[in-house]
């Protein structure tokens, strides 16, 4: 074979494959995401401060293996989804864009695991801004929560409001009880951070990462400034940590999310209503399937605290579960 027809063989051969890698990279990068975060650990409003004081004495490791008994096994996420579905309140969540994962969330110097969503929000099989809503104030009244969570990164303008963002990303994988310690750490350099009004994070898979390695920190009740020297100041004392959020020049900065934060005055609306509301018209067939749920979920709860009162938390856990039934 001619040598000049073999080297040009080779060069098209590097030239399509670059092409590709380019095509490739240029799609993935348009692919935009909504994380959705929702805790499974009720609001005192709902079970009283006894109990929640009780469940939070369990521990992080405890509450996290509790979560991932409810998803995993129990599938009450899914049936949220799936009741939403069949009555027609949501219509673009699918598995190929919408996955959920037990991760770390903290608010407020509390952190414990939620039910943490990565749903695509942009091409042709995006999740629609109104079907986020939707899912996540399901979630919140099934879950009995007094407020939730969704924001999209890539989408400033999305949702209910603007709010500045920044991100801490970890080597490997990150542990709910190591995206805990972080958040304890930035509570040493500065208690605004941690404790302070709307201090928070959630633990998600920043830029299409195969784990949860990164801590997603909405700017809390602080300047921007106070909230960029804090958390670049945690990421810089902390091994295998690094503060993601730049600027082109390499200074930390931060970004700007479209944010959502669905809720619901349990004390003044013991039903649910202002999650409910935001159902679009739900059918009294759905509206009966969610509270089922919703009641599953409170046995559940109630289930949890009986075997920490009795001290059996670890063996119930293990192999003594059972899923609750309504």
């Amino acid at each position: 074979m001619n040598t000049n027809t073999t080297k040009n063989r080779r060069a098209l051969s590097r030239a399509v494959a670059i092409v590709l890698l380019v095509a490739t990279f240029g799609v993935s990068s348009l692919i935009a995401t909504t994380y959705i975060s929702v805790e499974p650990i009720p609001t005192a409003d709902v079970v009283g401060a006894e109990a929640l004081e009780i469940i939070l004495s369990a521990g992080y490791t405890n509450l996290e293996r509790w979560s991932n008994r409810l998803l995993n096994d129990c599938g009450l996420v899914q049936d949220v989804i799936d009741a939403l579905r069949a009555a027609g309140a949501i219509t673009t969540v699918r598995s190929g864009n919408t996955r959920v994962r037990v991760a770390a969330g903290g608010f407020e110097g509390q952190t414990n695991p939620a039910f943490v969503f990565t749903v695509r929000d942009s091409g042709r099989r995006a999740v629609s801004a109104a079907d986020v809503d939707v899912l996540d104030n399901a979630l919140g009244y099934v879950l009995n929560q007094g407020g939730t969570a969704h924001f999209s990164p890539d989408h400033p303008n999305a949702y209910d409001f603007a709010l500045d963002y920044a991100v801490v990303t970890f080597d490997g994988t990150l542990l709910g009880l190591e995206a805990k310690a972080f958040f304890e750490h930035l509570g040493s350099i500065d208690a605004a951070l941690f404790s302070g009004p709307l201090a928070g994070f959630t633990q998600i898979d920043f830029a299409g990462s195969p784990t949860n390695n990164s801590m997603l920190f909405l700017q809390p009740a602080t300047s921007k400034h106070r909230f960029i020297t804090g958390l670049s100041a945690a990421a810089a004392t902390s091994l295998g940590a690094k503060y993601v959020t730049l600027k082109p020049n390499g200074q930390p900065t931060t970004d700007r999310a479209g944010v959502g934060f669905p809720g619901n005055d349990w004390l003044a609306f013991p039903g649910g209503d202002q999650y409910l509301a935001k159902l679009g018209n739900p059918s009294a067939q759905l509206l009966a399937a969610l509270a089922s749920l919703r009641q599953q979920h409170l046995q559940a709860v109630a289930q949890l605290v009986a075997v920490i009162e009795a001290g059996t938390v670890e063996a119930y856990l293990g192999n003594q579960f059972t899923c609750p039934a309504f």
